[in-house]
């Protein structure tokens, strides 16, 4: 059995549709919500964008490359993983409203996800890749390598 299937069923994860990787929630109150999500390297979390912030925090596995598209057609690439002295962080914030995709390093990545104020399925946009290449040209090569499983 793979690590990342013992972690699905150590945790109780289950799938997670909205983007991609298996999830449990841990934590719901009127201000937030916690979730465990693991993102196997079979996985990835196609472009999309949530109104509120999102605070991941790395735990285990491979660092998780985080790529960001801001409206004005800024590109970024984060790495949340445990090494500081090799640039990544162990949490990183994503704002509300900004485009966000991400893949594993490595064969998977576990991390927690808190969303202020609490997620609910309304929340999150998902673009069509292409209509985003077409709008950022300049990044649509890297806008693609997050909008499919190869």
């Amino acid at each position: 059995m793979s690590t990342s299937q013992q972690l699905v069923e150590a945790l109780g994860l289950e799938p997670l549709n909205v983007c991609n990787g298996y999830f449990r929630e841990t934590w719901r109150d009127a201000g937030s919500t916690v979730i465990y999500w693991l993102l196997p390297s079979d996985h990835f979390a196609a472009w999309h964008a949530a109104r509120h912030p999102e605070v991941f925090t790395y735990h285990s596995g491979a660092p998780l490359r985080i790529a960001l598209l801001t409206a004005e057609g800024e590109f970024r690439e984060h790495l949340i993983g445990p090494d500081a002295a090799a640039g990544q962080h162990p949490h990183f914030v994503v704002p509300g409203g900004v485009l966000q995709a991400a893949r594993t390093t490595g064969d998977h990545t576990l991390s927690s996800v808190v969303v202020a104020p609490p997620f609910t399925p309304d929340i999150v946009s998902t673009p069509d890749a292409e209509e985003l290449c077409a709008r950022y040209p300049d990044h649509a090569e890297k806008i693609r390598s997050y909008a499919s499983a190869g």
